[in-house]
């Protein structure tokens, strides 16, 4: 009997060894070699900005650069020194009111930034990987006093920045 529950256990790791090399093709967000493999260095200039939001294109393009570099896969570098270079344009920004309180003073609002982003070979100009209507959303508080609602609009309009930038940097090495 004891051999048999040896030969048993053998088999049994075997076939669990059997399993391990199977992959289900299935990774983690922000890995991956992107559109271009071998690709090492990308640069992302100041994104154009079609909206009356000062300094809309310089804060979104520092977020992306800060996620690149943070992330470390691919070296930020000046445009003629880039292998590809990612071009952004912030095509709208708008809010909707979400909740009010008593007769019309609305208490929070959606921001949505829609921006054009896509990244091309320097090179030749093909384009390696864009969303053209890239679109995300933050609820934030509008306080009576306009100084308060300024600051929460430019805090949301910050993490807005950060959070599609995750998104960007993660769907580009994952070439989705």
């Amino acid at each position: 009997m004891y051999k048999d529950m040896k030969h048993l256990s053998i088999v049994i790791v075997l076939l669990t060894l059997s399993f391990l090399p199977v992959s289900c093709g299935y990774h983690f967000t922000g890995e991956g070699a992107g559109p271009k493999p071998g690709l090492r260095n990308v640069a992302i200039p100041v994104f154009e900005n079609n909206t009356s939001e000062p300094d809309l294109g310089s804060i979104f393009a520092t977020a992306l650069r800060k996620e690149f570099i943070t992330k470390g896969q691919l070296q930020v570098v000046p445009v003629d020194q880039a292998e590809a270079i990612f071009h952004g344009r912030i095509t709208s920004i708008y809010s909707s009111a979400v909740a009010h309180r008593e007769a019309e003073e609305t208490i929070q609002n959606r921001l949505y930034v829609t921006l054009a982003i896509r990244c091309v070979d320097a090179r030749d100009g093909k384009v390696l990987w864009q969303d053209p209507q890239f679109t995300y959303y933050q609820v934030f508080l509008q306080n009576a006093d306009p100084n308060v609602s300024f600051d929460n609009r430019r805090a949301t309009l910050d993490y807005l920045a950060r959070q599609m930038s995750i998104r960007i940097h993660d769907r580009f090495l994952s070439n989705f």
